[in-house]
């Protein structure tokens, strides 16, 4: 068998976030600290001063460089969310979150699982 490659040859462990034509690089955290995250992003009780806290933590110079270049806190907040999800998740999360988290500014999900309740319909299992 082939000796394998270093990994840090061609694997990026950073986040690359595009916003308004920049790319924000968002610093991988250790293995410590994403061992936390995996337990804060599914912690119930964190609150809106803890969860700031956090997105200004993972965010690291990124956040300067956004607030620079005029990035909306709106902005800047979806992205911090969205590398904790990532980090301290999966990239999908991550991911789903930086595509649709927005949705639910637009959407009562409340409303849509009353619909799918009246049609009959269910996703499948």
């Amino acid at each position: 068998m082939a000796a394998l490659r270093d990994l840090s040859e061609f694997y990026d462990p950073d986040l690359s976030l595009p916003i308004g034509g920049v790319v924000y690089k968002i610093k991988s955290p250790g293995i410590r600290e994403a061992d936390r995250l995996r337990l804060l992003i599914i912690d119930d009780s964190l609150t809106a001063a803890q969860e700031y806290e956090e997105i200004v933590k993972i965010l690291g110079a990124a956040r300067g460089d956004m607030a620079r270049d005029g990035v909306p806190d709106t902005m800047a907040m979806h992205a911090g969310r969205t590398a904790l999800l990532h980090f301290g998740g999966s990239p999908d999360m991550g991911r789903a979150n930086w595509q649709f988290g927005q949705l639910a500014d637009f959407i009562d999900i409340r409303d849509v699982i009353d619909a799918d309740e009246h049609t009959g319909t269910r996703s499948a299992d």
